[in-house]
């Protein structure tokens, strides 16, 4: 090779035109190399950029797979429990449904499960409820005026003028409530937390208060007293606090604390016969009576007390001195008591020489029954919650949550 380019340097003395077009071959041929170099590195790169692309394509469905199979998973060990097939019976179940409340703050339908067999390839008639427990989520609680079962009104819609929130759980995004206030009402799914009845209880009918001493069963009432401590409340929208995840209402009858479950909107075919379509509503006489008393007044005593309670944040924040809180207030505590929430043994009786009592917000309403028409407030009391005691999930105002002396500036 040296030899062969002594020939060629000889031949070819510097600076000659040959030498010259050697030169540019070879520069050529170089730049050849190195531009099928470049490509050949990145068609290399490309290949291998494709290769591990579509292997972590692979590698994403294949985790995406395994938790979705995980969840399904996840779902039938939680619809199913440890019930299983045995020895070629069909194992069926029939759930007694006991709510509880657990620390995290949801509420979670616990199962006490009796199990039947069935003969394989028959048909188990006799089985009701298969594997369909549930669990709850509670989105958000109750601030109410209504501190106790006695004083809450049966429905809403007798008392317009009581106010209310839902206070939304941090975990619930707002975003899941626009849109709601293009409605003047709304569903609320809740759990009567302020039951009495010992869970799992044998009780299958109730008397309603106002049937006259008949007896039905649980679920032809809208008594709290049920298989599952579940209800369903008709409210009215007012505003959505979006800084404070706060969905105000009105015209409530739910106690303090309440667990909310859902919140639905109501539509117009939510009444039966709407436009025509299908049946009207019909219910029993005892239901649609109306038995209001016709005359609630407050002495001047009350109402002076009242008024002062309200303009120093007493009955704070449903009812403010700046919109109107005392007025409302006022209405609201008539049409509580206009319902007559003494005891069903004492409903639509006179017994005008014992004062009864209900608690509004912070405050202890005492009241008279003059006639079978007729009731006076006769005092307002302050009531300090702080330090009181909790029964049935409620708090139990004794003599040390109230505020003693007779003076207005005492009491408030």
């Amino acid at each position: 090779m040296l030899g062969y380019l002594q020939v060629t340097f000889l031949l070819f003395p510097t600076g000659t035109a040959m030498e010259k077009t050697y030169g540019s071959v070879s520069i050529a041929t170089a730049t050849t190399a190195a531009i099928l170099a470049s490509v050949g590195t990145a068609a290399a790169g490309y290949l291998f950029h494709r290769s591990e692309t579509a292997r972590i394509r692979n590698l994403r469905k294949e985790e995406r797979r395994g938790r979705i199979n995980a969840e399904i998973k996840l779902r039938n060990v939680l619809k199913n429990g440890v019930i299983g097939n045995s020895g070629g019976a069909a194992m069926g179940t029939c759930i007694s449904n006991v709510n509880d409340v657990e620390r995290n703050g949801s509420s979670r339908i616990r199962n006490s499960i009796c199990t039947q067999e069935c003969n394989a390839g028959k048909n188990c008639e006799e089985m009701r409820c298969v594997n369909n427990d549930m669990f709850l989520r509670c989105i958000g609680v109750v601030v109410s005026p209504f501190m106790k079962r006695m004083g809450t009104p049966r429905q809403g819609a007798l008392a317009p003028d009581s106010r209310g929130y839902i206070q939304i759980d941090p975990s619930v995004a707002m975003e899941t409530l626009e849109g709601l206030e293009m409605y003047s009402h709304v569903w609320l799914v809740f759990k009567f937390h302020a039951n009495t009845d010992i869970p799992g209880s044998a009780k299958t009918k109730v008397r309603p208060p106002r049937a006259g001493g008949l007896k039905v069963g649980q679920l032809a009432t809208r008594s709290p007293h049920r298989p599952n401590a579940l209800g369903l409340s008709l409210v009215k929208f007012s505003q959505i606090d979006f800084h404070n995840k706060r969905l105000h209402i009105t015209a409530l009858d739910l106690v303090n604390g309440t667990p909310i479950y859902d919140v639905k909107p109501v539509v117009p075919w939510d009444e039966p016969g709407y436009m025509g379509y299908g049946d009207r509503l019909v219910v029993p006489n005892w239901v649609s009576q109306d038995d209001a008393l016709s005359d609630v007044v407050f002495s001047d005593h009350a109402e002076t007390v009242l008024r002062d309670c309200v303009e120093k944040g007493k009955l704070s924040p449903l009812y403010k001195k700046k919109d109107d809180g005392f007025l409302c207030a006022l209405k609201a505590i008539k049409q509580i008591l206009a319902q007559d929430p003494r005891a069903q043994t004492k409903r639509g009786k006179l017994d005008s020489k014992e004062p009864y009592k209900i608690v509004f917000c912070s405050i202890q309403v005492e009241f008279l029954v003059l006639t079978t028409a007729k009731i006076e407030v006769i005092d307002v009391q302050s009531l300090n919650f702080k330090e009181s005691e909790q029964v049935d999930g409620i708090p139990f105002a004794n003599e040390g949550t109230m505020n003693q002396g007779n003076s207005i500036n005492n009491m408030c």
